[in-house]
């Protein structure tokens, strides 16, 4: 598509689209088509990525419009993009872009839509419901999550065995229902147990890397709800990144579309991994960030230092069911890499 058609299309699908905007809800007008500078490849989203950065709409604007822009233009309403990846006996899956840990096992010969991917997702947990959860609660029943393995002082099982996520979390709204105390975390993956201002994560249970190659990276909530999702986070090779640089976002999605975000500021709650290293302190040029858990590292060091994970705070609508946390590097600073090593929701 030449450059002087694509700007004669968009211009008359403006002309159209800007009395809808005026009866729609505002709240809903948050998209737009993002397209990269050729015109040869869109999207839609509600904001850029990488070389997709070129509006359509003067103005965000809703979901249908969009859509029907890129139907119209030639451009699927959804990117293909996405697969399903699953660990060896396909007792947990995921959507995502790459393959993530043990979960590598594409269920697609080749890359799908979000809505072919979730449909398949949603699917697998109707026939498959995989019996890898319990919940374990502490000596007096006072506090209780839902996890595969026991953390901390939650050792106590109230299953013989491993039931399906449905179930926990019949059996956790039973419990919240008594009058038990509220705030209840579920932390995931399976790693080391750590507590952070009260918030009980399993540090390295999870692994969602963002870097130059790969510029986005998620996770599959399953459905779930909370009132907020916490992660422990860092940067790499970032030592001359200064204060105050938006290096990254966190989206997390909801399953009807929407999303809540937070930004990660250089020098205010993301740093390097790193910043105690003695080789390194010369070239630092951000400030370090209180860390939410450190450990002893000799890694590329004649000396030993502590080696550091943040924290980030997302807060959500508990009414909404979660689809998916998203890790998006920002297009500026491809020369680093951001990861994201533990997840807790909040419920």
């Amino acid at each position: 598509m030449k450059i002087k058609s694509f700007l004669v299309i968009v211009l008359w699908m403006a002309a159209i689209v800007s009395p809808a905007l005026a009866q729609g809800a505002e709240d809903q007008n948050v998209w737009n088509v993002y397209c990269s500078g050729d015109g040869s490849r869109c999207t839609v989203a509600k904001e850029p990525s990488g070389d997709l950065m070129f509006t359509v709409f003067p103005g965000k604007v809703d979901l249908n419009t969009v859509q029907t822009w890129m139907q119209a233009n030639g451009y699927p309403a959804q990117p293909a993009v996405w697969n399903v990846y699953c660990n060896g006996d396909s007792s947990q899956c995921t959507v995502s872009k790459e393959p993530t840990g043990e979960l590598m096992f594409p269920q697609f010969t080749g890359k799908v839509t979000w809505d072919t991917a979730t449909n398949w997702l949603a699917s697998w947990r109707d026939n498959n419901k995989p019996k890898v959860w319990n919940v374990y609660c502490n000596g007096d029943s006072s506090q209780c999550a839902i996890s595969k393995e026991t953390s901390g002082f939650l050792m106590f099982p109230q299953f013989t065995g491993k039931v399906d996520w449905d179930t926990a979390q019949e059996w956790m709204a039973s419990w919240n229902g008594k009058g038990t105390s509220s705030g209840q975390s579920t932390a995931i993956g399976n790693g080391t147990a750590h507590t952070y201002n009260g918030i009980e994560f399993q540090v390295e249970g999870v692994a969602l890397k963002a870097n130059a190659e790969q510029t986005t990276a998620s996770i599959d909530l399953e459905g779930q709800k909370a009132d907020a999702v916490h992660v422990l986070e860092f940067a790499g090779w970032s030592t001359g990144v200064p204060d105050n640089v938006k290096v990254g976002h966190i989206n997390v999605w909801y399953e009807d579309g929407s999303y809540e975000t937070v930004d990660l500021i250089m020098g205010v709650d993301i740093a390097e991994w790193a910043y105690d290293r003695a080789e390194i302190q010369s070239e630092l040029r951000h400030s370090k960030v209180a860390p939410a858990y450190s450990w002893p590292s000799t890694a590329s060091s004649a000396y030993e230092y502590q080696g550091h994970y943040f924290y980030a705070k997302v807060d959500t609508d508990p009414s909404k069911p979660l689809d998916r946390l998203e890790l998006v590097l920002d297009p500026n600073e491809q020369k680093i890499q951001i990861e994201i090593r533990a997840i807790t929701l909040e419920a």
